[in-house]
């Protein structure tokens, strides 16, 4: 790796697309079929986690009975259901990547399974916002182990001190922080006080600018 080169890395699902509200809405159509409403207190425990722990957790914690390949199935329906009807990027994101796109390498790195974001890909057209991709499939461990931004930062041959991770849930908090890199955490998702452990928290994309990640990089301003 080169030590002159710096990265910025986003999280997709409340970082680059606004999906939070979108997989809300599947989601408690799906518990509804079972006669389970979902508290609002557990929603942001299933928020940056893969799809395997998302469907295993939730069948535990709600005792749904149901074959698991069809409760699955289902549930990726109604997501591509919600997304279909109204998806967007999150508010402040292509402000963000226009200014910090000729000056820093960006990269995207999701928890998400390969086939839900190469439809969102082509749905979204992410590949004219990034050149690098990497789902948490494509690594040894998904978040919230490090091992995905691991392997961005080794792909683009990036250091972690040289790296910002800007991340919305405690699942991908954590995954970045044990990567190593600087971590911004963006509120929303996940009750606020529980995004201290990251190294700086932002209410808004729009609060992330240029001046505060030369400032995190130590770059000379």
């Amino acid at each position: 790796m080169t030590a002159n080169k710096n990265a910025i890395l986003f999280d997709l699902d409340g970082i680059t697309i606004d999906t939070e509200p979108l997989y809300t809405r599947a989601e408690i159509r799906l518990f509804g079929e079972y006669g389970v409403k979902i508290p609002k207190k557990d929603l942001h425990l299933f928020r940056g986690c893969s799809e395997d722990k998302f469907f295993d957790l939730s069948m535990k914690r709600y005792g749904i009975t149901e074959s698991r390949d069809i409760f699955i199935n289902r549930g990726r329906q109604y997501v591509i259901d919600e997304f279909n009807k109204n998806i967007d990027f999150v508010p402040g994101f292509t402000h963000l990547h226009h200014i910090i796109s000729k000056q820093y390498i960006i990269g995207l790195v999701t928890a998400s399974p390969r086939s839900s974001l190469d439809w969102v890909i082509k749905k979204m057209n992410l590949q004219n916002y990034f050149k690098h991709i990497i789902s948490g499939e494509e690594a040894k461990k998904n978040k919230p182990f490090p091992e995905p931004y691991i392997a961005m930062m080794e792909k683009i041959c990036v250091l972690p001190g040289n790296t910002i991770i800007i991340e919305d849930s405690l699942v991908g908090i954590h995954s970045a922080l044990a990567s190593g890199a600087h971590v911004i955490a963006k509120s929303g998702s996940v009750p606020r006080k529980e995004l201290n452990i990251a190294h700086y928290v932002v209410d808004h994309l729009d609060q992330i600018t240029i001046k505060l990640i030369k400032e995190i990089l130590l770059e000379v301003i």
